[in-house]
This record gives C-alpha cells, structure tokens and sequence, in this order.
C-alpha cells in the first residue's frame, strides 16, 4: 500500500510539475525560488521512487536477502526452466526500470562535461590571442568583433566575452547591465543546471517534468539573470539592452555559453515590465530553501492523499 502510494505520487509530481513550474513563471514568482522548485521536484521523484522500490523488496530484514534471492532464482529460472515467482520478478523489473535512467543522467552529465571542458579550453586559448582583458571587470575578454554580443563560458576560470560592437550599440549604463547579466550566469551556476535539465531530458523523455526541464531552465536562469542584474542597475536598462540585442539573434553564441539575448526574450521583456524586486538575499534564499523543502515532500504526500481519497471513495461504494 506504501509502495503503491509513493508511486502513485512520482506520477503526480513527474505529470503536474511542469504546469505548476509554468504557472510560476508566468505569475512572477522569484525565479530562484522556481528553481529551487524544479531541483527538489527533479530529484525527489527519483528518491521517491527508489524508496517505493525499497519498501517493495523490503521483506523484513532488508532489501539485500531479497535482492540476492531474486539473483538466484534468476539462475534457477535460466538453468532448470522453473516457474519464476511473481514477488521476484517485479522487483527485477523495478530494479532495471529505476537504474536504467539513472545510468543515462550520469552518463548524459559526464559527456556534458566533458564536451564542455573541451569547448572552454578551445574557447580560452583562442581568446587568449584575439582578445583582451577588460580593466573594468574580472575574468571578462573583449572581442574585436562588430556584432554586439556578449556571452559567459563556464569553467575553471569561468569567463564573460563581450564584443567591442557591444560598447557601440549600447549606452554605458546598458553595458553593465548585461556584464553583471553574465556575471549573474556564472556565480548562480546556471550553467550546470542547464547541463542537468538536458541529461534527464535526453535520459528519460517520455516523462514530462524531464522531458521539459531544458526548456523551463533555460527560461528560468535568464529570468534570474536579468533579475540579479536590474537590481544592480534599472529594469530599464536591462529592458533596453535586451531589446537591442535581440534584434542581432542571429549572431549564436558558442556552445555551452549562455548569451544575454537568446532564450524567453518575450517572457523576460514582460517580466521586466511588471517585475517587483523584492529586497534581501537572505530572504529571497530562505524562501527558495523553503520552497524547495515543501516540494520534497510532494510526491508523498500527493500519493498518500490521492490514495486515501480514492479508498475513501471506492470502499462505502463496494461495502454498500
């Protein structure tokens, strides 16, 4: 019954997240405290499910005697042709069916970073030689280049590129706006969270909250960006840079960089029309651990209450 009901909750969070993440974003809800939300619903239901899994197999005296009987029986089955046992075989189903996805993340976040790693090396030593660093700000190259553009590239060290056609098309107020932009990508590691909501994209797309998460993180880290910057120097400016960059959207960034004016430009551009800044890091980190925390506990809870609403339901029906 246990089981049943934290599975049943899996499948709530894993169908409802992306609604609610979506809502958020479109009632302007802090977006560090959306991807608080998103971190906690991402790795709960995957917790979840192995507890659900745990207490399947959980015979009494751990999962263990239970796991090395499903082995052996396994053996039996193969060697013997006997009949396998119902008990066993849905545990080894369980089993492949949580440990296959899982392989994939890991496997899709070690290519990431290592696919990233190589491009920031390239990008470095390249930069090195055409670029040169900016007095103004720390760990920022600029780019002889026309176009106006300016992107971050995460790594060790972690780096903002802007472009001398950034200077010209932009008034200096404007400039600083999109650096402290940038800047925002790399102390927020917005980076590593986006390398995370393609792995569990790519691992397992057939699940919603999975399946969306590239799109609502990448939406949700510019939106923070944008917000970290227009407290430092106006939503106008930052409105206004990002009017005037996004009419150069053809000019990509790198991959694995994150570019001032290349996702959500629309949403961001209402955000910052009817965006309220409210004060305090402290605050805004305490709401968002609070947030989070509450959404570990969805998947329980939602299963458990569905569950019991569903017994309360059907039980008098099938009494009477």
């Amino acid at each position: 019954m246990l089981a049943g009901a934290l599975l049943l909750g899996v499948a709530l969070v894993a169908c409802g997240a992306p609604a609610v993440l979506t809502g958020m974003i479109r009632h302007r809800v802090e977006p560090q405290t959306a991807l608080a939300c998103w971190l906690a619903a991402v790795s709960t239901t995957a917790l979840t499910a192995a507890a659900a899994l745990v207490v399947i197999v959980l015979p009494g005296h751990g999962p263990t005697p239970l796991l090395v009987e499903a082995l052996h029986h396994c053996w039996a089955v193969v060697r013997h042709g006997a009949t396998p046992k119902l008990h066993v075989v849905t545990t080894l189903v369980l089993l492949v069916g949580l440990a296959v996805p899982l392989t994939r993340v890991g496997s899709e976040l070690l290519r990431f970073s290592r696919r990233r790693q190589r491009t920031h090396r390239r990008h470095l030593a390249l930069l090195r030689i055409t670029a040169a660093p900016d007095d103004a700000g720390v760990a920022t190259l600029r780019l002889p280049h026309a176009a106006p553009m300016a992107y971050s590239v995460a790594g060790s060290p972690g780096f903002v590129v802007v472009t001398d056609g950034l200077e010209r098309a932009l008034r200096r107020n404007e400039v600083a706006a999109v650096l402290e932009h940038e800047r925002a990508h790399l102390r927020g590691a917005h980076h590593a969270l986006i390398g995370l909501a393609d792995a569990v994209a790519r691992a397992a797309p057939r699940i919603p909250l999975l399946r969306r998460s590239p799109e609502l993180v990448r939406t949700l880290v510019e939106l923070a960006a944008d917000r970290v910057a227009a407290r430092s120097h106006g939503t106008a400016a930052v409105r206004d840079a990002l009017l005037a960059l996004s009419g150069h959207a053809d000019r990509r960034a790198p991959r694995h960089a994150l570019a001032m004016a290349e996702d959500a430009v629309d949403t961001r551009l209402h955000h910052l029309d009817t965006a309220r800044l409210p004060a305090g890091r402290v605050r805004r980190g305490l709401t968002a651990s609070a947030a989070g925390l509450v959404t570990t506990a969805l998947p329980a809870v939602a299963g458990t209450g569905a569950l019991a609403g569903f017994l309360l339901a059907v039980c008098p029906a099938l009494v009477g």
